[in-house]
């Protein structure tokens, strides 16, 4: 199993049959043997052989990922690289609110278990984030899920949910969602954002109308803004609120609560897949 997932790899880094069992010391025909054995033995068909070069199907990018790590985590056990050992570099970028709330806080224990390993993070929105994971200007990195199916070169490593509610100054009083929106000034989530245009559709099915006073996408600013008693808002309850020490108190939705959900995106052809799942295990260490 561990040769046909070699061999796998191998095909999609160098195009055709041919080019992977040059490389490999194979025929063409070894090569194709190997392929179909791996098919039979997964139950889904690889490639889409009605092309001249070597085409994924759907499942079999889901499959190479997956190739990729074991073929890594199985060379290790075979040299017998500790943690330690393992050297090269990790990309991942994040949004503000996890380099905050989570990054930060795990990056002391990766680094003590991969000391000879050096991590590049890069702060951005999701949107941009996600673009550069598909560009292989980054490795991975934590958005936020967008609204559209994650398909094609994507692998999507789930980590948690955060439920919108409305966040109010500590001193306010009331507990009305509904009188705080249509009394308070309202301090809106950028609605261009995925996360600002939950927001959103959320307003418009419950017919609430706020009185609008600032936009914005950054949620550490919102969550500061409500704090200083600028006015209320509904923003993902990150943890990233407690670390910056936004003094606010949340209101439930009840119901209506909604969600944003938080994960880590890899390319399934990436070469650091390994690295990409300790960084994701780091950050989920209850699963």
């Amino acid at each position: 199993m561990i040769r046909n997932l070699e061999t796998l790899a191998a095909v999609v880094r160098h195009g055709t049959f041919v080019a992977a069992g040059d490389r490999l010391g194979l025929t063409q025909s070894a090569v194709s043997v190997q392929m179909r054995r791996l098919e039979e033995e997964l139950g889904i068909r690889l490639f889409d052989r009605s092309k001249r070069t070597a085409v994924l199907t759907e499942e079999g990018r889901r499959v190479l990922g997956h190739a990729e790590q074991i073929v890594q985590l199985f060379g290790q056990m075979v040299r017998g690289v500790a943690d330690v050992d393992v050297t090269g570099s990790l990309r991942a970028g994040a949004i503000t609110t996890e380099l905050l709330g989570n990054v930060v806080g795990v990056m002391a224990g990766f680094r003590e278990r991969f000391p000879n390993v050096e991590s590049h993070l890069t702060p951005g929105a999701s949107i941009e984030l996600l673009a550069m994971v598909e560009q292989q200007q980054l490795d991975c990195a934590l958005i936020v899920k967008p609204a559209y199916p994650l398909e094609g070169v994507f692998h999507w490593r789930p980590l948690r949910q955060e439920p919108f509610a409305l966040v109010v100054p500590l001193d306010e009083t009331s507990d009305d969602v509904a009188w705080l929106l249509a009394k308070r000034p309202f301090i809106r989530y950028d609605r261009l954002s995925h996360g600002g245009s939950l927001v959103e559709r959320f307003l418009k099915r419950k017919k609430y109308t706020p009185k609008e006073s600032i936009e914005t996408d950054s949620i550490e600013a919102i969550g500061l803004l409500v704090a200083r008693g600028v006015g209320i808002s509904i923003i993902p309850m990150t943890p990233a609120l407690k670390i910056i020490g936004a003094g606010v108190r949340s209101i439930d939705l009840g119901a209506d609560t909604f969600y944003r959900e938080i994960g880590l995106v890899e390319r399934t052809d990436n070469p650091r897949a390994m690295l990409n799942a300790e960084f994701w295990l780091a950050l989920n260490p209850v699963r």
